[in-house]
This record gives structure tokens, C-alpha cells and sequence, in this order.
């Protein structure tokens, strides 16, 4: 199982996370931010992690 991290902060509502993660895990909130909806469902490729210009996202295994 793998934890999610996103630092909100930095994130740049740009949803290149939710558009990249195969395992669908992330959801579009109503400020354009992702929300993690299915945790479970991640997979730990980081392809979420490569693809955030702003570094916003870890993801740790558990």
C-alpha cells in the first residue's frame, strides 16, 4: 500500500497528476485541485510524481 502526499501549497491546480496516474486514483476538487479519492488503488509508479512541474506530490510506501 503506498501513501499520497499532496502539498497543496504548491500545487498549481494544472491536474497533470489526474490526467497521467493509470490507476485513475485522484479526482478533480472544486478549486481544480486533485483530491485522492482512491487511495487504495495506487499502484506507487510515481508517474504522478514525474509529471508535477511544481513537486507537489509524494508518494510513499506503507
Amino acid at each position: 500500500m503506498f501513501q499520497i502526499t499532496i502539498d497543496y501549497d504548491k500545487c498549481a491546480a494544472d491536474q497533470e497528476c489526474i490526467n497521467a496516474c493509470p490507476a485513475q486514483v485522484y479526482e478533480v476538487g472544486d478549486d481544480g485541485k486533485p483530491v485522492i479519492e482512491r487511495p487504495e488503488d495506487c499502484l506507487g509508479c510515481e508517474t504522478c510524481v514525474e509529471v508535477c512541474p511544481q513537486g507537489a506530490i509524494t508518494v510513499e510506501e506503507i
